[in-house]
């Protein structure tokens, strides 16, 4: 008979797991198959003897970083094989001529309006002329997606244009669209194996800025699949919860960050800080921020930590990030070429 075995210490231990590293992701990893696809789907129309998509820019303003911005924008189109034609408007009176005008023109795919060109000052139109020429960007045009059209569809959780037929999808904010399309490839935030709309069922996401260019319609874009987000700006913190908003009560940054798997941050000042440590294992962090909002070596140092950068940040280094990080405005053009590309017979 084989001699029993005597239980050790080790026996009833459990094994151990090394726990995983944390890395920096670069985001234009990410975006490189999206450029990849529309340089593919414009040389689909060339070959059919279309032209490019047609973007057009409207500046009319001295601000560096909207003329940088501008610049950029046109060398990512142009490498990408689309059509960018800036123009500058010297009185900022005339840019709601200049905006109906490409409007109606159509020759014209895509229009972007390089703000701030008024400002949040009040203004004959309404609050703010800046959102009342926002509203004057037609739904075929607005690539960026801030139209009135646009915003209204995703808050009331539509994602088509042509509803009932489904066929045409909603323009999204893009840089809000950017930070979703890094979730996806992120391992652990996105689940396409549940319907559509629980896709980040079970996930908390903390957002840290409540913008209307990207905090709010990322934390509406969030919790439409499915996560529970916590919404933070300077004075209050808010639930964007299964198409409604709660006022949290009890609720602080750091009671939200500590509770998330996924953390946003979007202050756009130097000194802010997200303190390090809120943050725990395993936790993925995106930047959208032009500044660092968090200490990248320290939380480079917690477990399974997933930091991708300063996604919305205009840099110098046209042929890796391009204008930005993620061009997430490029895939916004093709679709309106659907829109107003000329009929076969050539109205």
């Amino acid at each position: 008979m084989a001699p029993k075995k005597v239980a050790t210490e080790t026996d009833n231990q459990q094994p151990r797991h090394t726990p995983v590293a944390a890395r920096k992701i670069d985001a234009g990893t990410i975006a490189k198959p999206y450029r990849e696809e529309i340089r593919t789907q414009v040389q689909k129309l060339k070959d059919a003897g279309i032209d490019a998509p047609l973007l057009v820019g409207l500046l009319a303003n001295t601000d560096p970083a909207a003329r940088k911005y501008a610049e950029w924008t046109g060398k990512a189109c142009r490498a990408d094989g689309i059509r960018y034609e800036l123009r500058t408007i010297d009185d900022p009176i005339d840019v709601e001529a200049a905006l109906r005008d490409a409007n109606d023109d159509p020759r014209v795919h895509g229009i972007i309006v390089y703000y701030p060109i008024f400002g949040q000052g009040e203004s004959f139109s309404g609050e703010s002329q800046d959102d009342y020429l926002r509203d004057t960007v037609s739904y075929k045009c607005d690539v960026e997606g801030l139209c009135h059209e646009y915003r209204s569809n995703l808050y009331r959780n539509m994602r088509y244009v042509d509803f009932p037929s489904n066929t045409k999808k909603c323009v999204l904010p893009c840089t809000a669209l950017s930070v979703v399309k890094i979730l996806e490839s992120c391992p652990t935030c996105y689940d396409k194996s549940k319907p559509i709309g629980r896709h980040m069922e079970g996930k908390t996401v903390t957002i840290i800025n409540r913008s209307e260019i990207v905090g709010r319609p990322l934390a509406a874009m969030l919790a439409n699949d499915g996560a529970d987000v916590y919404s933070i700006d300077i004075d209050s913190i808010y639930l964007f919860r299964g198409g409604k908003l709660h006022k949290c009560e009890g609720e602080t940054p750091e009671s939200c960050v500590r509770k998330s798997s996924i953390v946003v941050t979007g202050v756009p000042t130097k000194s802010y800080r997200l303190p390090s440590e809120w943050i725990q294992p395993n936790t993925t962090v995106v930047n959208v921020a032009s500044f660092k909002n968090v200490n990248e070596d320290d939380i480079l140092q917690i477990p399974g930590v997933q930091y991708i950068p300063m996604v919305g940040k205009v840099t110098g280094r046209f042929g890796t990030n391009d204008y930005g990080p993620f061009p997430a405005l490029l895939p916004n053009v093709l679709p309106f070429t659907a829109l107003k590309l000329p009929c076969s017979n050539g109205t």
